[in-house]
């Protein structure tokens, strides 16, 4: 792996809400750029009654989303945090889009997987329909110290 990609911190995907700003930057405290990146054997669903998705193993699927590089231990510990008991952080390897690069990242898997449905998440419907009940639902309760008022 090229030198531009050593790091520090952990290199984290994301495939949900974590991809938009408005809340990455409310859960993590620094500045981190991140590239297009796609999971390869893994699938991600809608969560019933929730805005946001879940990511579950999948051999025969491939999820897009973003890879934000070199996440510092204190922000890793927000996003555990904010993710919660549903998830599990996990390494698991990642496709640059732009090179074709893998990388090894951090990503939160959903535990519980009895409760998806076949429904796939929509990135168009999030961004059309979720994103303002989100914000407001989960967001809205999170200060800036990374733990849930």
């Amino acid at each position: 792996m090229g030198s531009e990609f050593e790091q520090d911190g952990k290199h984290v995907f994301v495939y949900g809400s974590l991809m938009y700003l408005p809340v990455w930057g409310q859960v993590v405290q620094g500045v981190y750029p991140c590239l297009n990146a796609i999971a390869k054997g893994h699938q991600r669903h809608a969560v019933p009654g929730e805005t946001y998705p879940a990511m579950v193993p999948n051999p025969s699927a491939q999820v897009q989303g973003l890879v934000w590089l070199n996440v510092l231990p204190e922000d890793v510990k927000n996003l555990d945090a904010f993710e919660g008991p549903e998830y599990e952080r996990r390494e698991i390897e990642v496709v640059l889009n732009t090179s074709g690069e893998t990388l090894k990242a951090e990503t939160y898997i959903w535990l519980n997987r009895d409760v998806l449905t076949d429904e796939l998440w929509s990135v168009s419907r999030f961004e059309a329909e979720g994103m303002q009940a989100f914000l407001n639902k989960h967001v809205g309760n999170w200060n800036s110290t990374g733990q849930r008022k």
